[in-house]
Parts: structure tokens; C-alpha cells; sequence
């Protein structure tokens, strides 16, 4: 008899090892159904993180290779009058 009340355990070996596999392969389908919910949880942070990536590289580009920074620049430091040409008059 089982002291812990619970099942009873088989006398014969074959099914004491019938009954193992049985329970293993229970805990692992119920582990592998546990993990399910955030497989999309995991791909929708990959998909963010590549987005995030490719952003920063694509802004890269445009400023340093484009010369979106020296437009920039322009754009708020207009060109001023230089003083040597409007001290020149004929």
C-alpha cells in the first residue's frame, strides 16, 4: 500500500517504467502548452527590435551620407552678409 495515500504503484517493473513514461510525457506536453502564449509575445519583440534597428541605420545613412546634417545646419544658421562686402561701394 502507498504510504502518501495517492496512487498505487505497479509491482510489475515494466509497468512501473509504462507509468513513468506516461507521466513525462504528460508534464512535457503541459510545459509545451504553458510556453505557447508568448511565442507571439517573442516574435512581436524581435519584429520591434529589427524596426528599432533598421530606423537608426537608415537615419544614419541620411545624415551622415546624404548630408542631411549640413542641410539641417542650413537651415537654422542662415548665411550672414559678410562685412567685407558690404564695406565695398564703388
Amino acid at each position: 500500500m502507498n504510504p502518501n495515500g495517492g496512487k498505487q504503484e505497479p509491482t510489475d517493473p515494466e509497468d512501473t517504467v509504462r507509468m513513468l513514461e506516461l507521466e513525462l510525457m504528460q508534464q512535457r506536453a503541459s510545459r509545451q502548452r504553458a510556453g505557447a502564449p508568448y511565442r507571439g509575445l517573442y516574435a512581436a519583440s524581435f519584429i520591434f527590435l529589427l524596426v528599432i534597428i533598421l530606423g537608426a541605420l537608415l537615419a544614419f545613412y541620411y545624415f551622415f551620407y546624404l548630408g542631411g546634417l549640413d542641410q539641417a545646419r542650413a537651415r537654422n544658421n542662415p548665411p550672414s552678409p559678410s562685412a567685407t562686402a558690404a564695406s565695398r561701394s564703388p
